[in-house]
């Protein structure tokens, strides 16, 4: 049969020379020497046609299925550079050396391709796979044919479409990466390269070959797939999170290019500077919700994205008005503290929140809340975020308000890298308020016995606190540290999964402690060696002044320093009550401090910010779920329960004292 068949257009041509259906002649060889000659059949089944793309990875041929006599679509597994197919040949010749590890290394990839794309095989909007084998030293995916244009065509010959021509695929491309998605794959090559255009609001989306599972380990830098203008800013570097969010860029720009003709500016040059301009000042009729869609898909930050295609999808069908990046931003940066009143909430609508008199004064304990006198009580907070501690603030306002309204309280929230001087101060001073953080005072000489306290609580309810005893305690910790290191990737690319505490000594010109000022510049500073820094979960925030939030940016890991395989770490954040002022005084500071540790004020202090790690195990829960992601991602893998804990001083200076570095003072 293969005598008769044109292996362009695939119809009978008989004995003709020429194929009179598309003007193909017989004779005509491959395009290139090294692509697989017309005629060739693979498992005895598949005759190969012209080749209709090829790119560094592989080649894509139109092909005839002679067991279902329909045409079909080979992608054949061809990486340049690692080998090579003289003319005619059938077999592909694979470089020896590193060259034949690194051919053996994409042919798993290119099959971990096939079976992304199979599991879409009925899928009404993405290619259909129905098979893939290994044949002739390399490997072949079989696919559904499409004879329709790709988007890029389209817009080549168009220029732009009419916006509501564009909405209408755009749905479609959306229905196509919700279902991706729902497989926990994210595409990850979203382009107007890799979407055929079927007509009616009709696409096929195709070229798993970036494609990825969400959760998987994070691929090498060489297999990291860019298209300038589609490519989200993340994606330019290897070991950045992954999630939908990135498809969701792709998708932005696909519809901002459909609308406006024009590709966005790529993300590192709007990284430098945005200067995206607008889809509504190229002059264009567009909606403004439209518009806002387009605009927020394509925010530089994936957290002010959509987050999922059913999201986007749903602001355009529901033409409801959406927040611009900029002003959900704005909007963040005025109000972070809405996270802590917001996760308050959640736990009000559990009825986990506000209950103190319940839980931390039921029956069994020694303080009445509702007999405490009236009184002025004031209470300062150590916080080096300014808007966590004016949402903590406020948690505590709040609840005092609702369980105990005859205390009229004042907090002061005092910059945590000043507060020890202070508090040193009013201690001398004689000016201690009723309830402080006693980091840089010694509690038992200043705070009362907590005991009243202890005995109304269940302490097995917070993390490392079932331990504490019920008498001679004067503070409380409100979080915990772990020691951790943060390597700077740009100029270390072999990254270890930890530290060993006793091998910081070993480090010499790696590393520097995040108490050392000069460490954050040298590490930031690609000239110089420094690539560590040793701390805790707090220093995050200074690591990214210098890394993701300069131009350009620098990524950074972070992995923990261990001591016999368990995390170290430390108890923070001690507050205590002032053992100044009668018992009803000290029983309303015991109050006030109860609270620190109850659901909202925990969720407020740690919640939004890398301060520490809560102790309230509800909250624990909760942050676990959502906060153990990127940075944190590798607390998953150890037991907060077990770690070693140290006591007295910070992380940083118990490092340096066991490293043999002087001790800072």
């Amino acid at each position: 049969m293969e005598n008769q068949l044109c292996f362009q257009c695939f119809k009978m041509k008989g004995s003709y020379g020429v194929c009179p259906h598309c003007g193909y002649e017989e004779n005509t060889g491959a395009a290139q020497a090294y692509q697989l000659a017309p005629g060739t059949v693979l498992r005895g089944r598949y005759i190969i046609g012209v080749s209709i793309g090829f790119g560094g990875f592989g080649i894509t041929y139109k092909a005839f299925d002679t067991v279902l006599s329909i045409v079909v679509a080979i992608k054949e597994f061809y990486p340049a550079g690692l080998v090579n197919r003289g003319e005619g040949e059938v077999k592909v010749g694979i470089f020896s050396g590193e060259k034949e590890e690194e051919f053996k290394r994409q042919l798993n990839r290119f099959l971990e391709e096939a079976r992304n794309m199979a599991i879409f095989s009925k899928e009404k909007n993405i290619i259909n796979v129905f098979d893939y084998f290994e044949e002739n030293q390399t490997a072949y995916i079989i696919m559904e044919y499409v004879d329709a244009p790709v988007l890029k065509e389209c817009l080549k010959e168009k220029g732009r479409f009419p916006a509501e021509e564009a909405e209408g695929y755009i749905l479609a491309i959306l229905d196509a990466l919700s279902k991706v998605h729902s497989h926990g794959i994210i595409h990850k090559d979203v382009s107007p390269d890799n979407i055929f255009i079927l007509g009616e609001n009709s696409i096929k989306l195709f070229d798993f070959g970036a494609a990825k599972f969400q959760g998987t380990e994070t691929e090498r830098t060489e297999d990291v797939v860019v298209k300038a203008g589609y490519t989200p800013p993340e994606q330019y570097r290897s070991k950045n999170q992954q999630g939908a969010f990135m498809d969701i860029y792709a998708a932005g720009a696909v519809l901002y290019e459909m609308v406006t003709g024009e590709k966005p500016m790529e993300a590192p040059d709007r990284s430098v500077e945005d200067a995206l301009k607008r889809p509504s000042e190229f002059g264009i009729e567009i909606e403004e919700q439209l518009e806002r869609v387009i605009l927020k898909a394509l925010a530089l930050k994936p957290e002010l994205r959509f987050q999922t295609a059913e999201q986007m999808k749903e602001a355009i069908v529901s033409r409801k008005k959406v927040e611009l990046p900029e002003e959900e931003l704005k909007k963040y940066q005025k109000k972070k503290k809405m996270l802590a009143a917001g996760m308050a909430a959640a736990f009000a609508v559990a009825g986990g929140i506000f209950l103190f008199s319940q839980t931390y004064f039921s029956g069994r304990g020694k303080i009445d809340v509702a007999k405490l006198p009236e009184q002025d009580l004031e209470i300062w907070i150590s916080s080096e975020d300014a808007s966590a501690g004016e949402g903590l603030s406020e948690v505590l306002l709040e609840s005092v308000e609702k369980e105990c309204p005859q205390l009229n309280v004042t907090v002061q929230v005092v910059d945590g890298r000043e507060y020890e001087e202070k508090i040193q101060q009013a201690a001398k001073e004689g000016e201690l308020p009723d309830v402080f953080c006693t980091e840089g005072i010694p509690a038992k000489d200043y705070c009362a016995d907590l005991s009243k306290l202890l005995n109304t609580m269940e302490l097995a309810d917070y993390l490392h606190l079932d331990g504490l005893g019920k008498k001679g305690v004067y503070e409380l910790p409100t979080a915990m540290q772990v020691a951790v290191a943060y390597i700077n990737e740009e100029k270390e690319t072999e990254l270890p999964e930890s530290l060993d505490k006793d091998s910081l000594t070993e480090e010499e010109g790696l590393l520097g402690y995040a108490e050392d000022v000069e460490s954050f510049a040298a590490f930031q500073d690609m000239d110089l060696s420094l690539s560590r820094i040793a701390g805790d979960l707090s220093d995050m925030d200074l690591v990214k002044e210098v890394t993701v939030d300069v131009i350009p940016p620098t990524d950074f890991a972070v992995v923990p320093i261990l001591q016999d395989g368990k995390l170290i770490g430390t108890m923070e954040r001690p507050y205590g009550v002032s053992k100044e002022g009668d018992s009803a005084r000290q029983e309303a500071g015991m109050f006030l401090l109860s609270l620190l540790l109850s659901d909202g004020a925990q969720s407020a202090a740690y919640m939004g910010n890398e301060e520490g790690i809560p102790l309230n195990r509800k909250v624990l829960g909760n942050y676990q779920e959502t906060k153990m992601t990127t940075y944190l991602d590798f607390l998953k893998g150890f037991d907060l329960e077990n770690a070693e804990l140290y006591e007295g001083g910070s992380i940083c200076r118990i490092l340096q004292e066991e490293a043999g570095e002087p001790k800072k003072k």
